[in-house]
């Protein structure tokens, strides 16, 4: 087991598994669907919450709050020098319409997932704010249709 990795028993992973599934289960309800009382569901909670195991998230739909279009962005840099990828993740952090920024291994340095209005706002983000980075050498869009599947990002 890796360094600060917790060992989760059948009954953490199908409180998590529950959660993933509505998180908005109250303590009551979740606690009698994996067969525990609330006092021991509640500790079990705390423990997993501070090993950082469950983060506090929230997911909202994207077309309830203005966006319709959405996209992912492979980009290149000129050189991947870490000061240079450094300033690159800075400069994206402060774009909020960057919703998620990973640094990836391959043919391209940085898979972005970028969330607008619509196509306009789109080509405003890549011509106003993705042009006046020197340090990119190239930009990849794909735009994203829908998404059948999303999740927590891990298998249980």
């Amino acid at each position: 087991m890796e360094r600060g990795q917790m060992e989760l028993d059948a009954t953490d992973r199908r409180i998590i598994k529950l959660l993933i599934e509505d998180a908005s289960r109250s303590n009551n309800e979740l606690a009698e669907k994996v067969g525990l009382s609330p006092a021991p569901l509640s500790r079990r909670l705390a423990r997993l919450y501070a090993a950082g195991v469950i983060r506090q998230t929230v997911i909202v739909d994207p077309k309830a709050l203005g966006i319709g279009f959405q996209a992912f962005v492979e980009v290149t840099l000129e050189r991947t020098a870490s000061r240079v990828g450094q300033r690159f993740i800075e400069l994206v952090s402060r774009m909020p319409e960057v919703i998620e920024c990973h640094t990836v291994a391959g043919d391209f340095d940085f898979l972005l997932k970028v969330a607008v209005a619509d196509v306009a706002d789109y080509k405003r983000l890549l011509w106003s704010k993705f042009e006046d980075i020197a340090e990119i050498k190239t930009i990849r869009s794909t735009i994203l249709l829908d998404s059948p599947k999303t999740g927590a990002g891990v298998p249980l």
